[in-house]
């Protein structure tokens, strides 16, 4: 995995182009850039010859920042594009082809351990302790001028 980031300027397009050596690119989070102006900026998408397509509206003050989470494996060229007064920051990261995680493993056709007449409660090996937690004292750390003593401390074992 190797990590990604761009700044993309208003009326500065970024463009890229999907590499099989990297793998697909996973963008993460945008976030606005600095500055003064208060009004919105777009971070727009243009795939190949498509209609653009807005990914995310951010604000100055009320949503500087977004997760966006999308993946790009596309032959054509992929440009970014801001459609405001201040810059966006993308960063993400690449995903090898190999590495594609598991989607869930299929159990449709599993056995289970239980046994059609098993006297065994199905819910004897619950995960979920009832038990009332351990509290332990708190901690003898020694009063001097550098430290404090932390006062009614207790760590619970649940």
């Amino acid at each position: 995995m190797a990590f990604w980031g761009v700044e993309v300027k208003p009326g500065n397009p970024f463009k890229h182009e999907h590499d099989d050596t990297k793998g697909r690119l996973h963008l993460s989070m945008a976030t606005l850039g600095l500055g003064t102006a208060e009004q919105r900026s777009i971070l727009q998408c243009n795939i190949g010859n498509k209609s653009p397509v807005f990914l995310c509206t951010l604000y100055p003050v009320n949503s500087e920042s977004l997760q966006v989470n999308l993946e790009f494996e596309e032959a054509d060229e992929v440009v970014f594009s801001v459609l405001g007064p201040r810059s966006i920051f993308l960063s993400g990261y690449y995903v090898s082809t190999s590495q594609r995680e598991p989607c869930g493993e299929d159990i449709a056709d599993t056995e289970t351990d239980l046994s059609e007449n098993s006297d065994e409660d199905e819910y004897e090996n619950s995960f979920i302790d009832d038990d009332e937690p351990e509290v332990y004292p708190p901690s003898p750390i020694s009063k001097d001028e550098n430290h404090t003593r932390w006062r009614g401390l207790c760590m619970c074992h649940l």
